[in-house]
């Protein structure tokens, strides 16, 4: 299946609760740490859930201590 790849910059210690706002909807993304203490993460979002993902990643901001989120050009890691 085709996804949308956007990157994040997080607080790290925020990574697990991130996963589990993400994972408590069912296929709305795949969240893939690539690298934990500097809190970087990808979210791979089918087409027909980037806007709800943006969503709750906007929503969810203060709580993870979003720095910065963007649509990646390309995977950092399959």
């Amino acid at each position: 299946m085709d996804t949308i790849t956007y990157r994040a910059v997080i607080d790290g210690s925020q990574i697990a609760y991130l996963q589990s706002v993400i994972e408590s909807y069912d296929g709305i993304a795949a969240v893939r740490t690539m690298d934990g203490p500097a809190g970087i993460i990808e979210l791979w979002i089918p087409p027909q859930f980037e806007g709800l993902v943006n969503a709750i990643m906007q929503d969810i901001a203060p709580d993870v201590r979003l720095q910065t989120y963007y649509k990646a050009a390309r995977r950092l890691s399959d």
